[in-house]
């Protein structure tokens, strides 16, 4: 098997086939989507068999709501190459970070499949290679009101968006702290991150699956007017519109994204 490095993965959409551990079944139904630009990295995971939850924004989610958008991961940030292995660094993630660093080993099955070895925790993934383009965006963003986390990648015509959360999140496990929280409010504020891909067409930026359900079918439509904007609506349903920093240009670089 040819080993590969970050850079033989840049500019290409991928979708998992297979997560297989030792003494567990194999998963071939979890929803994995993995974008990854140059150097960074967007990566939705969904359960097939996770039931819809209809609420318009987090200010109508319940306890329960808020439990099953939980069983959801995902995270984003930069695909580092540690020379024998790569590393997915997390700038933003759904869930508290594990004991060891995600990192792996990138080979070639066949044509239009990557296999993936864990380095620090013994797994096998496959990856199939469902698009790639030449044409690569990416951003690594600080929100300028709230100082909250962001990731943003296109791929050709497809785009992923990762909005992290105001306040660090705790390490136990998310559904824990989710029933544990002291309010609803609370519990809430645990959820407001989001992991997002979509479909740019016509210039128009329209999010396809999130997890946040009620995001599906929104404009993200990044905007420069000397700052990145983005279309969102906050925890009680309001439009708002989102201000971003670049924390990976210098001042008098372009900040805009086509």
């Amino acid at each position: 098997m040819t080993t590969l490095t970050a850079p033989a993965v840049s500019g290409t959409r991928l979708e998992r086939t297979l997560l297989a551990r030792p003494g567990s079944a194999p998963d071939t139904t979890t929803r994995v989507t993995w974008l990854q630009g140059n150097r960074l990295y967007c990566d939705l995971r969904q359960p097939a068999s996770m039931p819809p939850v209809p609420v318009p924004s987090l200010g109508a989610a319940s306890i329960g709501d808020l439990l099953v958008l939980a069983t959801q991961d995902g995270f984003a940030g930069r695909l580092l190459d540690r020379g024998t292995h790569v590393e997915w660094e997390r700038a933003v993630a759904i869930h508290p970070a594990g004991p060891h660093p995600d990192a792996g080993t990138l080979g070639v099955l066949d044509d239009t499949t990557i296999i993936e070895h864990g380095v620090f925790e013994d797994y096998l993934e496959h990856w199939h290679i469902a698009a790639t383009s030449p044409r690569i965006e990416e951003a690594l963003l600080e929100d300028l009101d709230t100082g909250a986390p962001a990731v943003i990648v296109r791929v050709g015509e497809e785009f992923a968006f990762a909005r992290g959360r105001v306040a660090p999140l705790g390490s136990r496990p998310l559904d824990e702290q989710i029933r544990g929280a002291r309010t609803l409010r609370a519990a809430r504020e645990l959820m407001d991150c989001e992991i997002s891909v979509g479909v740019i067409e016509n210039g128009v930026w329209r999010i396809a699956d999130s997890t946040l359900p009620f995001r599906i079918g929104a404009l993200l439509d990044p905007a420069s007017t000397g700052i990145l904007s983005t279309g969102d609506i906050d925890v009680v349903g309001r439009a708002v519109t989102r201000r971003w920093r670049r924390l990976d240009l210098p001042e008098h670089e372009p900040k805009g994204m086509s």
